[in-house]
């Protein structure tokens, strides 16, 4: 394992002040080798308008530049920690562990936040303590500069038996309700739809839409452009961890043969036609 190399503000015992009236949002960007789009993530966190928020980004050991780009906003940094981890849940589970705040959001290295995020997030769930999970919908940015808004889709149905139908980039998550639901870190791809899903199936009612977009998701990522064979096997994983037993997990699969080509020529769609024509699917 490579050694542990550090620092921001918390190093020098500085640390963010907490407050009733305005809680401290933990921000938590996990990244490796990501500084062609690392920038773009940091300075949309730090230019969001609400005013208590603790900056954390772990690293995952890389060798592309990234810490050289982390050390300069090392002093608007809460904290950063660079080492080796086990993949992206991993290293999501390590930020969730050095956060600070009540409120925990995870943007990865290259998302970024939409304008007034965290302020409409947090204003949305004040006086709302039922509420463990605030998210809404997202902007998918294509590779060819083309954006569309993906609108969560609060159907059960799918996210147990499809895929992740809600977007977790724009997920806001109270820390205490993270202290006793990490990601599974054996499911490679697949462990935010995972988690969405558990959360989901023991109360629907702590999870608040905003019917807004919070989010930039580039498109294109390992988790949209899977082959077949390894979709049908994530599949596997999540229905097999959460307990859905054979008959479960085989009607998983079946509605993941039927969507995969209508989804994979959506995709495409929007990618390339969509542009010339004006019109979204």
């Amino acid at each position: 394992m490579s050694e542990l190399i550090h620092g921001g503000r918390r190093t020098r015992g500085i640390v963010p002040e907490q407050s009733a009236d305005l809680p401290l949002v933990s921000i938590v960007t996990v990244v490796f080798n990501g500084a062609a789009t690392l920038e773009r993530t940091i300075q949309s966190v730090l230019a969001q308008s609400y005013p208590n928020i603790e900056y954390i980004i772990v690293d995952g050991g890389s060798t592309d530049g990234t810490l050289e780009l982390i050390r300069r906003y090392e002093d608007q940094l809460a904290y950063w920690a660079s080492a080796r981890d086990k993949g992206i849940y991993d290293a999501m589970n390590k930020g969730v562990a050095l956060c600070t705040g009540e409120w925990v959001g995870l943007i990865n290295a290259d998302d970024w936040y939409a304008p007034h995020s965290v302020e409409r997030a947090m204003g949305a769930v004040r006086g709302k303590s039922g509420i463990n999970i605030v998210h809404g919908d997202i902007w998918l940015e294509y590779p060819n500069g083309h954006s569309k808004v993906k609108k969560a889709r609060l159907n059960g149905f799918l996210l147990k038996y499809w895929e992740m139908v809600l977007n977790h980039p724009s997920f806001f998550v109270r820390r205490s309700y993270y202290a006793g639901h990490p990601f599974d870190i054996t499911i490679k791809v697949s462990g935010d739809h995972k988690w969405t899903l558990d959360a989901w199936m023991e109360s629907p009612p702590q999870f608040l839409y905003l019917a807004e977009p919070l989010a930039h998701f580039t498109a294109g990522g390992a988790s949209m452009r899977l082959p077949l064979r390894k979709m049908l096997r994530e599949g596997r994983l999540v229905g097999r961890a959460i307990g859905l037993g054979p008959f479960g997990v085989a009607l998983s699969q079946l509605v993941r043969l039927a969507l995969y080509v209508p989804q994979g020529l959506k995709l495409l769609f929007n990618q390339h036609v969509s542009p010339l024509t004006g019109k979204q699917q």
